[in-house]
């Protein structure tokens, strides 16, 4: 079975997590994964998580400008990423 590790997960993004698991029922963090990518159930983004993910996207993009003006010479920032995703599906 792989392992999954996630880093910097805040702490009442935890608990919630905790407390769901116990509500479900689920004795493991993989049965609860498991229970939640299987559920039917619709998820609600609320006005201000929609402008906090807008934000969240505008700020990566430019990032990627700044970082895409910035590069010195080959390789592009481009062909760095589609290389580094070729050795993590390795």
């Amino acid at each position: 079975m792989a392992t999954i590790l996630i880093k910097n997960v805040p702490e009442d993004l935890i608990k919630e997590l905790r407390k769901l698991k116990v509500e479900l029922g689920c004795k493991t963090w993989a049965e609860l994964l498991a229970r939640l990518v299987t559920s039917e159930k619709t998820i609600i983004l609320t006005r201000d998580k929609l402008d906090e993910m807008k934000t969240g996207v505008q700020g990566f993009l430019q990032l990627r400008s700044v970082v895409s003006r910035r590069w010195t010479g080959p390789p592009t920032v481009l062909d760095e990423t589609r290389r580094l995703r070729r050795h993590e599906s390795a």
